[in-house]
C-alpha cells in the first residue's frame, strides 16, 4: 500500500523522536526513506545585495548546504541500519514543501513529530503538521514529542483501530490490514458507547430520576453496546479475512478520546490508527476532534488517515507490488 515514507525534520532533537519509528516500519514493510528538511526562502537585505560576502551564513544557499549536511548525517545513521534513505532540502515554506512533496507520491506515507522548534529551519512542528494534515491526502502518522524515544520503544506491539459505525470511519481499514498483515500485529478494534454521565447530559437533566416515559440509562446502554458488539464482530470477520493475524473486540464507555487514549497507555507500544473525521449513527462521536485529542494526549504514534466523501472505500489490505 505504502510506497515510501516521507520524514520530514526540522534540525531538532524533538523532531527526530520520529526516527526510530520510521526506522522500525521502513524495516518491516521494506520502504525506502525520504528525509526532508524545507528552508524558508529569505529575501536578500540591501546589505547582502551591495556586499553578500559579508551576509554568507544568511544566504538561501548556505543555509540549504547546511541542512543538507544534517540530513546526510542522519541518513547515515539509517543506512548503517540498512535502510534505503535519500535527503531532499527544498527552498519552500515547510508545510508548503510537504505537501507538494508527498502529492507527487500519493503512495507516501508522512511520518513526523508533532512539534519542535530548530534553530536551522525556523519552524514548528506542530503548526506545520496541523497544515500538513489539513491539506495532504497522504496518511501521516504523527508522534507527540516525549523526553526520550528508543528503538526498543519504537517497536509497535499492536494497532489500536477506533471506529464508529460510519464508512467514513472504516476508510482506515485498508491501511490497518496493510499494516497487521505486513508487520504480523494483532489488532484491538474499539468502539466507544455512552458513559452514564453523557448519558444524563444529553438530557440535560442533573437528577438521576427520570420520568417513566424516558428509557433508563440501564436500557440505553444495553441497547448500544449490543449494537456496538455486532458491529464489531462484523468487522473483526472482514480484517481476519484480509490476513490480520488476530482481531480483539473492545467496547468502552466514556469519552472517547479519553477512552482510547487510556487504552493505548495500558501497556506495551501502540499505533492507533483512525480517520480524521467521521460521525457516528447517534451523532456523539466526532473523530476529526477526538483525533485531535488523542494525538495531543497519546505518548505514542498515531495513523491519520483524511476520510474521503466520495463513498465507502473497499477493504483491500493488500501490500502493494514490489
Amino acid at each position: 500500500m505504502y510506497t515510501q515514507i516521507l520524514t520530514p525534520l526540522d534540525g531538532s532533537a524533538t523532531s527526530e523522536q520520529v526516527l526510530p519509528y520510521v526506522g522500525s516500519l521502513a524495516n518491516s514493510l521494506s520502504l525506502p526513506i525520504t528525509l526532508l528538511l524545507s528552508v524558508e526562502p529569505e529575501h536578500p537585505s540591501v546589505g547582502q545585495i551591495l556586499n553578500p560576502t559579508l551576509h554568507l551564513y544568511e544566504t538561501n544557499f548556505h543555509r540549504a548546504s547546511h541542512a543538507q549536511a544534517y540530513l546526510e548525517r542522519r541518513a547515515a545513521q539509517l543506512r548503517e541500519a540498512g535502510l534505503s534513505v535519500i535527503t531532499k532540502v527544498p527552498v519552500k515554506e515547510p508545510s508548503a514543501a510537504i505537501v507538494e512533496e508527498a502529492g507527487n507520491d500519493p503512495g507516501a506515507l508522512i511520518a513526523m513529530a508533532s512539534h519542535g522548534r530548530s534553530g536551522l529551519a525556523r519552524w514548528w512542528m506542530g503548526s506545520v503538521a496541523d497544515k500538513v494534515l489539513h491539506t495532504a491526502d497522504n496518511p501521516l502518522l504523527i508522534i507527540r514529542s516525549q523526553p526520550e524515544v528508543t528503538a526498543d520503544h519504537s517497536a509497535l506491539e499492536r494497532l489500536i483501530v477506533p471506529v464508529d459505525g460510519s464508512e467514513l470511519a472504516e476508510q482506515v481499514l485498508p491501511h490497518v490490514a496493510y499494516l497487521a498483515s505486513a508487520m504480523k500485529l494483532p489488532v484491538e478494534l474499539v468502539r466507544v458507547t455512552l458513559s452514564e454521565t453523557e448519558y444524563y447530559q444529553a438530557m440535560s437533566m442533573d437528577v438521576r430520576v427520570l420520568p417513566p416515559t424516558l428509557p433508563s440509562f440501564q436500557s440505553i446502554s444495553e441497547t448500544l453496546d449490543g449494537e456496538a458488539v455486532t458491529y464489531l464482530g462484523s468487522v473483526k470477520a472482514r480484517l481476519l479475512r484480509e490476513g490480520v493475524p488476530s482481531v480483539e473486540e473492545r467496547v468502552l464507555q466514556g469519552l472517547p478520546a479519553d477512552s482510547i487514549v487510556d487504552l493505548a497507555s495500558a501497556g506495551g507500544t501502540s499505533l492507533v490508527a483512525m480517520t480524521t473525521h467521521g460521525r457516528s449513527g447517534v451523532g456523539r462521536m466526532v473523530l476529526g476532534s477526538v483525533a485531535e485529542r488523542v494525538v495531543r494526549q497519546s505518548g505514542g504514534p498515531v495513523l491519520l488517515v483524511r476520510a474521503a466523501h466520495n463513498g465507502h472505500v473497499p477493504l483491500t489490505g493488500a501490500p502493494a507490488a514490489a
